[in-house]
């Protein structure tokens, strides 16, 4: 499932940097929201750096057992809840459809807006949200009702990659730090042609 969301992630992504969609990239957006409000920097490093704190114990272990782990009750799927002996999973087929809707609208209105409004961020604001909604808040939330969503954590499953290849999982731990700092001090690395 990380794949799909992968692809996307890169596929706006890329037509914006190739100019063939009418909305700014992901690092653009945050920036934009960065340079009118500087506290959106701050909470951009400070959400990474708890995500990572909390993954580091998540990393330890096996992977596919549900566990507690600081205190907190974890899915198999690495997800919070409230009781894991409870928890069942949602329809993937429901959820994956879900998900794919959201995407589709949330292009639809970047496409819209970037045609009427060319130098607005709000079809950015909803492309990018609506992903992070139905591939982080969405599975998050319902863990909590005890709930699972039948895929892992972007943690969960860097930690099933360094099982199985652990320089793929190096590689992909160090994109993250880079994002980190990108995002941070956005808009380094500049480039200048």
């Amino acid at each position: 499932m990380w794949g799909l969301a992968g692809v996307a992630i890169a596929v706006p992504e890329l037509a914006s940097v190739f100019r063939l969609g009418p909305w700014p990239t992901i690092s653009a957006t945050i920036g934009h929201l960065a340079v009118q409000h500087n506290w959106v920097r701050l909470l951009v490093v400070f959400v990474i750096v708890v995500l990572a704190y909390y993954a580091v114990a998540q990393l330890r272990g096996d992977p596919t057992e549900p566990k507690v782990v600081n205190g907190r009750q974890l899915t198999a799927n690495g997800r919070v809840t409230t009781d894991i002996s409870s928890v069942r999973y949602v329809n993937f087929e429901g959820y994956l459809l879900a998900s794919v809707a959201s995407y589709a609208v949330g292009i639809a209105v970047a496409v819209a807006e970037g045609r009427i409004h060319p130098d607005s961020y709000l079809g950015a604001y909803v492309l990018y949200g609506l992903i992070a909604l139905m591939w982080i808040v969405v599975p998050s939330v319902l863990a909590l009702f005890r709930r699972e969503v039948p895929f892992p954590t972007l943690f969960r499953t860097i930690g099933y990659l360094e099982r199985r290849a652990h320089p793929v999982a190096a590689v992909l731990l160090a994109l993250l730090v880079i994002l980190l700092l990108h995002l941070a001090f956005y808009p380094w690395p500049t480039i200048a042609s």
